[in-house]
C-alpha cells in the first residue's frame, strides 16, 4: 500500500473510520505485551478513538437513513426470508444512530438522565444487525469470497457484542468498547480479555479496510 493509497484512504470520511477503527481494536489487541505503566495508556488511547468514531457517527442519519429508503423501495423480488431478514436488519441499523446520539449526549450532560440503558439498546440493536446480515448473507458463487469475509467481519464483531452485554441494570454509562461483565445467558463464562476483544475487533477492522481498498481501487 504506497503513499498515493494511503491519502486516497485517509481523504475520505470513510477511510478515517475504518483507520480509527483498527487502531482502536489494534492497541487492545497490543495491551498485554506493553509494561503495566503502559497498558492504562494505551487502553485511554483506544477508548479516545472510541469516542471520536462516536462523535463521527453523528453525521450518519441522512446518509443511513438515504440507504435505508433504498433498501425497503429496491430488492422485492428476493426470497421472502431474506426479504424480511433484510428489512428488519435496515430499521435496527436506522434506530441505532438516534439511540447512540441520545446515549452519547446524556454523558456528556446535554441531555438528563441515565445514558445506561440507551447504550444497552444500542448495543442489542447491534448485535440484532449483525446477526440477520449473517442470517441473510447470499452464497452467489461469484461473490462467495466477499460475502464469505463479510460474515467474518460480522461474526467477530458478534462475538464483542455478546460479549459486552450486561448481568444487570448499569449504574453508569459504557461506551461500546469497553469490556463489560457477563451476562447470565452469554455461552461462556467470563469476559473476554482485553486483547481477545482486541483480535476480534481488529480481524473486524482489516477486513472492512481490505474491502474499503477494493472499492477505491475499483473507481
Amino acid at each position: 500500500m504506497g503513499l498515493q493509497e494511503v491519502v486516497a484512504v485517509l481523504e475520505t470520511y470513510r477511510g478515517r473510520e475504518k483507520t480509527m477503527r483498527t487502531l482502536q481494536y489494534g492497541l487492545l489487541f497490543i495491551t498485554p505485551l506493553a509494561s503495566h505503566k503502559s497498558q492504562k495508556a494505551l487502553q485511554t488511547a483506544s477508548q479516545q478513538l472510541g469516542t471520536a468514531r462516536i462523535i463521527l457517527r453523528l453525521f450518519d442519519d441522512l446518509p443511513m437513513l438515504q440507504h435505508s429508503l433504498a433498501v425497503f423501495s429496491s430488492g422485492k423480488n428476493k426470497d421472502k426470508v431474506v426479504r424480511i431478514f433484510e428489512l428488519v436488519n435496515t430499521v435496527a441499523d436506522q434506530l441505532f444512530f438516534p439511540v447512540e446520539h441520545l446515549a452519547w449526549a446524556r454523558d456528556i450532560k446535554v441531555l438528563k438522565g441515565d445514558s445506561s440503558h440507551l447504550w444497552h439498546a444500542s448495543l442489542l440493536l447491534w448485535a440484532l444487525s449483525l446477526t440477520l446480515s449473517i442470517a441473510s448473507q447470499e452464497r452467489l458463487e461469484e461473490q462467495y469470497r466477499s460475502e464469505l469475509l463479510t460474515v467474518i467481519m460480522q461474526a467477530a464483531d458478534l462475538l464483542n457484542a455478546i460479549n459486552w452485554l450486561p448481568n444487570r441494570p448499569w449504574t453508569r454509562p459504557f461506551p461500546l468498547w469497553q469490556v463489560r461483565p457477563p451476562p447470565p445467558w452469554r455461552p461462556w463464562h467470563r469476559p473476554f480479555p482485553t486483547w481477545q476483544v482486541g483480535l476480534f475487533g481488529l480481524i473486524s477492522s482489516l477486513v472492512g479496510f481490505s474491502k474499503l481498498l477494493s472499492r477505491l481501487r475499483v473507481q
